[in-house]
């Protein structure tokens, strides 16, 4: 008998094992087990069992006999395999995204730590040497001592029969005299009982109470009374109750303030728990899973866990088996959590389902966005999306469903003020206004807040004679300006050098600044406000977590009067608030080459005007920009989002980008150009016999007849590496189809360029076009 082993290290292939006769009654498909692979033991996951079959030839015999055997299966009552619902959603995974169903069967592989031993046997070669050979003192010496011991020896056991020990134990094994094998410990399957589950007393039965307030008698009302004085959002919870009535797998989004929806994820969760199902809470970061756990461990006790890849691998692992013993109801994760295998899962809630850390950077490039949805239909659970701001495809996709208010970002609604630049001299970087607004704001003891989403001194340092700026060597990219001490760094790579003192190109000795990074800033608001406190928090100043916090701290106790960020601000899990928050250049993230940049800076614009408050008294935003007309700027100064969201799908759907289409990002890389060229032209032609064309998209709107293949393109990705990369983008406004002539190109693929060490990776709706 045989079984096939999918590994959590190994994306494309899955490897074969021999069945031991013991194990044959413990083995099936789903069963966690442990195996050989090389020098090491690891886990795996079963994925077939099935029947080896007769021997055509010698060469397939050897194969077979060479097979190594598995090691040991989980065996106790709580190891059960893993659910049929797993496996359904790695498939759906494999099917959509289109990868190696291997590929997508590592996401649900047990994170189990393995304990192994190996140990020393004598073979019969060995024994017969100790008759007939003449044997040096320390061979001898080993060989009856493991002559005695006939369960093996510890290699540390025996390096202190004789000197040089690791030299001779080496050369007896290559003549076949020892052989070293690995063993499974019996203690080993219980390795993780005691730590699954959590010492101390019983999970006491949950006590309810709002989130935000914790030690508010008040709170303890009946939760959805306060719903219903929230903003006046008690619509939000009617939509997920005739959701939880109808049971099965549905689907809704709650839009408003993060105060009412952490009421209503309360609220849904004690809803599902009643029914004796279990929820999964997704979140972007780890520091947001650890801050939302912890507040619902104040409700549900032990009765929720937290579930995310930096755990260590011994509490990761722990975590999972007592997940899957069902002794949780609730698992807050980041993306990794949808894989858990929970017994009956009733929610899937989705927080900041904007956030594009949702989309997985390796194989199978998924986005956890819509993975949750593919585990709402295997378990007919309740998929929820939350989020202050949607992504334009949530928003495309319940845009019936969607109210905005002005209340609905949950913070007091800010003055805003926006300067036309375009109107001000060349130069200008600070306008009158935001002076005029800083100034008042110091003088009045407030403080102030200036993004700018731009680390570093300039963007470029361009000759003034010639208009060359010096490039990465190894990545092509123009090379950033940075002070404090001046040298050139590659965004790429990080690679930096010191600044030159004359031009590589033509000698020329003056070089000029390109744009203003947030150093350069931080000079001129010294020079402005030398009385002021000033300090940068962008991700060169601000290496690790505990200079994040130190910074943040001072400014909270206004030992810091000014503070200057990037966007690596408003990642942070509670931002400060000020009176006054400035963009010095709010239109720089539209200049970003890529079809989602209004997006993007719309979401980035939406989070840093919220943070202008003082003691929740409403605060002023100044806005300078040399874009006031365009959409994202006209719906944020008009605090309009619909404004925003109309045009921006309609522009979308015009030039054929999501959500009125898909895009399949395929990329063909190789150590050698002219083997990359030929899988590029077999590509090509490929794609040109799919019939992508433009096509009407909804009722009354199509998109410009433009092209729906775009490529071949030659591209570096971050890092430099040293690999021949070509693009090709694909829009379709029929995904199915296109997924279909996609197999038939790899099944074709595989049988022209199996040898071919030429890789080729398709991204299904990437983020990152490069």
């Amino acid at each position: 008998m045989l079984a096939d082993i999918v590994l959590p290290g190994r994306r494309f292939q899955v490897f074969t094992y021999q069945v031991p006769p013991h194990l044959l009654s413990q083995i099936h498909v789903g069963s966690p087990v442990t195996v050989p692979l090389g020098a090491t033991v690891v886990p795996g996951l079963v994925v077939s069992v099935f029947e080896q079959q007769p021997e055509s030839s010698p060469q397939e015999r050897f194969h077979h006999t060479s097979l190594r055997a598995i090691l040991a299966v989980e065996t106790e009552s709580d190891q059960a395999p893993l659910g049929h619902n797993l496996f359904q959603l790695v498939e759906k995974i494999s099917a959509y995204y289109l990868v190696p169903l291997s590929a997508c069967l590592r996401l649900i592989v047990p994170p189990h730590v393995v304990k192994v031993i190996r140990r020393v046997f004598l073979t019969e070669e060995g024994r017969a040497a100790l008759v007939n050979r003449s044997l040096s003192d320390n061979v001898q010496a080993v060989l009856r001592k493991l002559e005695r011991a006939p369960k093996g020896l510890l290699r540390s056991s025996l390096t202190h029969v004789i000197q040089n020990a690791s030299a001779t134990l080496t050369s007896i094994k290559k003549k076949g005299w020892i052989v070293e094998r690995t063993m499974v410990p019996s203690s080993s399957h219980t390795r993780n009982q005691g730590s699954a589950s959590r010492p101390g007393k019983e999970p006491s039965p949950p006590v309810l109470w709002d989130l935000l307030d914790q030690q508010d008698e008040s709170a303890l009302a009946p939760l959805a009374e306060q719903l219903s004085f929230v903003n006046g959002e008690s619509r939000l919870w009617n939509t997920i109750t005739d959701a939880l009535k109808a049971g099965g797998f549905q689907e809704t989004t709650v839009v408003s303030a993060e105060s009412l929806r952490q009421n209503l994820l309360l609220k849904t969760i004690q809803a599902i728990c009643k029914q004796g199902k279990q929820g999964i809470v997704l979140v972007p970061e780890v520091h947001q899973a650890e801050t939302l756990g912890g507040h619902l461990r104040k409700v549900w006790n032990d009765q929720v866990e937290i579930y995310h890849g930096h755990l260590s691998s011994g509490d990761r692992s722990a975590r999972w088996e007592r997940i899957r013993q069902g002794k949780d109801m609730i698992v807050v994760g980041t993306r990794s959590a949808l894989f858990l295998p929970l017994p009956d899962v009733g929610l899937v809630w989705v927080e900041q389902e904007e956030d594009s850390s949702y989309k997985d950077e390796h194989l199978p490039y998924y986005h956890a966005r819509d993975v949750a949805r593919m585990r709402g239909e295997v378990d007919g659970a309740l998929v929820v999306y939350g989020t202050t701001r949607p992504s334009l495809e949530t928003y495309t996709r319940f845009r019936g469903q969607i109210a905005f208010s002005t209340e609905s970002s949950g913070s007091p609604v800010p003055s805003m003020e926006m300067v036309d630049l375009g109107a001000l001299p060349l130069g200008t970087t600070l306008s009158p206004i935001l002076l005029a607004g800083m100034t008042h704001a110091l003088d009045a003891g407030q403080q102030v807040i200036l993004l700018l989403n731009r680390k570093g001194f300039s963007r470029a340092l361009i000759c003034r004679d010639c208009g060359q700026a010096p490039n990465c060597m190894k990545c092509g990219v123009t090379l950033k300006l940075f002070h404090r001490p001046t040298r050139l760094v590659c965004s790429y790579c990080e690679r930096s050098q010191s600044a030159p003192e004359v031009c590589p190109a033509c000698q020329g000795t003056i070089f000029r600044f390109s744009g203003m990074g947030t150093q350069r800033l931080e000079e001129e608001l010294a020079g402005l406000f030398p009385s002021c406190s000033i300090a940068r928090f962008d991700r060169e100043n601000v290496k690790t977590a505990g200079e994040a916090t130190r910074i943040l701290q001072r400014f909270r106790h206004k030992e810091i009067q000014v503070l200057l960020g990037t966007e690596f601000l408003l990642h942070q899990s509670a931002p400060p608030t000020a009176k006054l928050i400035a963009f010095p250049q709010a239109d720089l993230g539209l200049h970003i080459p890529d079809f989602r940049s209004a997006e993007r800076t719309f979401h980035m614009l939406s989070k840093a005007v919220a943070l202008a408050q003082d003691n929740h008294q409403p605060g002023q935003v100044i806005l300078q920009t040399r874009m006031p007309t365009h959409h994202v700027l006209k719906a944020i100064h008009q605090h309009e989002p619909c404004v925003f969201y109309e045009q921006e799908r309609e522009l979308r759907e015009a030039l054929g980008y999501p959500p009125a289409t898909h895009l399949i990002l395929l990329v063909v890389m190789g150590a050698q150009a002219g083997r990359v060229q030929r899988v590029v032209d077999f590509l090509g032609q490929q794609l040109a016999g799919c019939g992508l064309v433009g096509a009407s998209l909804s009722e009354g709107r199509g998109t410009l007849r433009l092209p729906m293949v775009l490529g071949p393109m030659t591209s570096k990705k971050p890092g430099g590496l040293k690999k021949n990369r070509t693009l090709f983008l694909i829009k379709t406004a029929d995904l199915q189809d296109t997924q279909r002539h996609f197999r038939e190109i790899q099944r074709e693929f595989k049988r022209q360029f199996a040898k071919e060490a030429v890789i080729g990776e398709i991204n299904v709706d990437p983020i990152e076009i490069q």
